[in-house]
């Protein structure tokens, strides 16, 4: 254990998890020569209770001659400090500790290769750069304390409760070495309030129970109509990624296929500068509205690189020009618009809605732990309550069900905007119907003006297009 209300240089002091582990030997082996039990385990956080303030003094029990802790302090800032209480995950987290490794004469330090080092070194560990001081004559890395995107002991602490939380997680190369506030700026996106969203009244969808399946997949009806996750890179950009692939995948749905061209997520990010900020963020209402206005060019036209750069479509239009020249190209593009946005209400409206007319846009409430997940459903923790946390738009595309230990796990099936790289192809699922990080409480979509796209299609598309609405065919030839 450690003490750290001492000067600065000292607090900033990084101990090789090495170091750490030969300390808690050593301590052990002297409490046992003077009669003391080397069994630390107690109750320490469950006689003086957890505190969510971090660096509370008062919140410490006495052990082995020094203070030990139950403030989040020393859950969330781990580089070179190991000074929780024993029973602290498991009273203050409810996650219980693995079984303790065998004693080793020269453990391995398990996150970093440094446990020794030069005078004036310079190396990185996670995310944290250090360097190289002479500490009591003795050189010593001292590190800066960014909270780091990929946390191994966090990362640790879910594998081993993954049964219990029914998700796995996993240390993703992409983000190691990113700092938590990097992860939350760039690789969300979304600015907009929720008081502000939930303002808006949401639409009740009119329709019998019994219609509604117990799972339902787009990608499974649709197959590859319905588009693949996209990486939104360093970009703040999951405002745009996720409006255009809703609004794709309902001009596919309601054309029934015959318009399946991918629109350009990178016409919405660069075009649309009121009130937005492209990669640092944007607001979904703003969005919708844009594109209700000025419409959106396909993929193909205006590709997709992970940056903003200048508009260079031309907004230049009246109602009855809906063609444009492609950037750096000769060919041209049709705009395609939506209606109104509208706001979907309940479990079995989202369900509906999906159902129906394809694809919704979510805005989901987003903790450190989100980033480190691979697969199962996904559901908020009690590791990393206190954090900081940011808002993303995602896509839910469908829903399923499955057995968790004797149980019937319900999710939906959503699609992020880190690339296939990340998660189940690119996409997570996460519990349905307890509105788990907020994903129910502020559902959106539009329906894909299938006018105007009619209005210069071929005669062919015009004779074949239909769709249903609340169970009746309509044609729109």
């Amino acid at each position: 254990m450690k003490v750290r209300h001492q000067n600065c240089s000292q607090l900033q002091t990084v101990v090789a998890a090495a170091a750490i582990v030969t300390l808690a030997c050593i301590l052990k082996t002297v409490a046992a020569d003077e009669g003391v039990a080397d069994d630390l385990a107690g109750d320490y956080c469950a006689k003086v209770g957890c505190c969510t303030e971090r660096r509370d003094e008062g919140c410490s029990a006495p052990i082995l001659g020094t203070m030990c802790y139950c403030d989040d302090f020393c859950y969330f800032n781990r580089t070179g400090s190991n000074d929780c209480c024993p029973d602290f995950m498991s009273f203050c987290k409810g996650v219980e500790s693995p079984p303790p490794e065998p004693l080793q004469l020269n453990p391995k330090p398990k996150y970093t290769d440094k446990p020794n080092c030069s005078h004036g070194e310079v190396v990185n560990i996670n995310c944290n750069e250090c360097r190289c001081r002479k500490t009591n004559e003795n050189p010593t890395l001292i590190c800066n304390h960014n909270e780091c995107l990929i946390d191994p002991s966090l990362l640790e602490a879910i594998k081993n409760q993954s049964r219990q939380f029914g998700w796995s997680a996993k240390n993703y190369s992409e983000f190691w070495g990113k700092t938590y506030d990097d992860g939350l700026k760039w690789r969300l996106g979304t600015l907009q309030s929720p008081e502000k969203i939930l303002q808006i009244i949401p639409l009740k969808a009119v329709f019998h129970r019994e219609y509604l399946k117990s799972s339902f997949d787009l990608r499974k009806v649709f197959g590859d109509n319905i588009t693949n996750p996209i990486d939104q890179g360093w970009c703040g950009a999951s405002w745009a990624i996720s409006t255009v692939q809703v609004i794709t995948d309902r001009f596919v749905i309601m054309t029934k296929g015959l318009m399946g061209d991918a629109l350009s997520s990178k016409h919405l990010l660069s075009c649309n500068l009121d009130l937005q900020r492209g990669c640092q963020g944007g607001h979904l209402t703003s969005a919708w509205n844009w594109i209700r206005k000025f419409g959106l060019v396909t993929e193909e036209c205006y590709p997709w690189d992970g940056r903003t750069t200048g508009c260079e479509v031309s907004n230049q239009r009246n109602s009855n020009n809906l063609i444009v020249s492609c950037p750096r190209s000769a060919k041209t593009a049709q705009l395609r618009r939506v209606g109104l946005m509208y706001r979907v209400a309940t479990k079995e409206g989202i369900m509906y809605e999906i159902m129906n007319w394809g694809s919704v846009q979510a805005m989901m409430k987003v903790s450190k732990e989100f980033f480190m997940y691979e697969s199962g459903v996904y559901k908020c923790s009690k590791l990393v309550s206190g954090s900081k946390t940011g808002y993303h738009a995602v896509r839910i595309v469908g829903w399923g069900e499955e057995q968790q230990n004797g149980k019937t796990v319900e999710y939906w099936i959503v699609s992020n905007s880190w690339g296939l790289w990340w998660g189940e192809n690119g996409y997570f699922r996460i519990l349905k119907g307890t509105n788990e990080c907020q994903i129910e409480e502020f559902v959106v979509a539009a329906m894909a003006d299938i006018g105007n796209f009619c209005n210069v299609a071929d005669r062919s598309f015009r004779e074949k297009a239909s769709y249903t609405l609340n169970g009746t065919k309509i044609d729109i030839s």
